[in-house]
């Protein structure tokens, strides 16, 4: 299980995101950063754009395979941070 997302775009910035929530928001921002259509990202993460709505809105779940792909395509690194097992 994983006990924490790090997003850390090219300026260093870095949040830690335990509660995963706030993901949504965080994509939303480096997309229009990017300047990046909410189509564009659909068509590259292989989503559709109400997919990508939904993430933005912090609506439903999202798969590490999704944001590992739109991190890629935003151009921030995603470090996931796994709990130590007992």
């Amino acid at each position: 299980m994983f006990t924490g997302v790090y997003m850390r775009s090219a300026s260093h910035f870095e949040l830690k995101l335990d509660d995963i929530k706030n993901v949504g928001e965080l994509l939303k921002k480096y997309r229009k950063e990017k300047k990046i259509t909410q189509e564009d990202l659909a068509k590259y993460a292989g989503l559709s754009r109400i997919g990508v709505v939904k993430l933005e809105n912090n609506e439903g779940d999202i798969k590490v395979s999704t944001l590992i792909k739109i991190s890629n395509i935003l151009g921030f690194d995603l470090v996931l941070k796994k709990r130590a097992t007992k």
